[in-house]
């Protein structure tokens, strides 16, 4: 009897060992991974640091000047101490200035010859004299007048007083030539295709040397 007794208390103490060691194991295995994960789900790692970046955006713009005329030669015939002549046909002048806040000019010179503005005989080595008066018949001189259109857009063009064209179409009054840029028509802000119409005319005496005249006029544009 007190065999089995103590057997039974040799078995009850081997149960509670192998109970006690599988709960020291649970616990320790237990322990770590619940701190590990706690670690990753409780602990999570945020970035902090706040950045940032700038770009820079450039543009240019640029003015555009143009100026064409719409002839490339006008004629005065043959011309006579009796009458003030108009050149036919007379000569327009466009001119565009865009973007262009100050706006841009026209400009006119002649050729001339023997260094001075007008109408030149190179044959005879004679020039009839570019001037700004009111032509008269029997008196030499040569010039144009001029006035604006209502062609084209933005600002208007104003011309000269000397070269301005006044109410009466046929007027005899003039501006001369220089054989260096003058102002034709002006436009103080930016324009587009902007009209000049140009008049040439042109007066002898009964002493002009007999032969061919001629002139180059040009005409050129840029930004004031």
């Amino acid at each position: 009897m007190k065999k089995i007794i103590f057997r039974l208390f040799r078995e009850r103490e081997r149960v509670f060992n192998v109970v006690g060691l599988t709960l020291v194991a649970l616990l320790i295995v237990g322990g770590w991974f619940w701190s590990n994960l706690e670690t990753l789900v409780i602990y999570p790692e945020y970035a902090t640091a706040a950045t940032s970046s700038a770009v820079t955006v450039s543009a240019d713009v640029v003015a555009t000047i143009s100026c064409a005329s719409n002839q490339t030669s006008t004629a005065f015939g043959t011309l006579t101490s009796s009458a003030v002549a108009t050149s036919t046909p007379n000569a327009s002048s466009t001119m565009s200035c865009t973007n262009s806040s100050g706006g841009c000019t026209l400009y006119v010179k002649d050729a001339g010859g023997g260094g001075n503005p007008g109408l030149w005989n190179s044959v005879a080595s004679y020039l009839v004299p570019s001037v700004s008066s009111t032509l008269v018949a029997a008196t030499e001189g040569y010039g144009i007048n001029a006035t604006t259109t209502a062609t084209g857009g933005g600002a208007t063009l104003t011309i000269p007083v000397h070269y301005r064209l006044n109410s009466d179409a046929s007027t005899s009054t003039v501006g001369g030539f220089t054989i260096a840029n003058q102002s034709l028509a002006v436009a103080n802000s930016s324009s587009s295709s902007r009209e000049v119409v140009v008049r040439h005319k042109a007066s002898i005496s009964a002493s002009t040397v007999a032969g061919s005249y001629s002139d180059t006029i040009t005409y050129e544009c840029t930004a004031n």
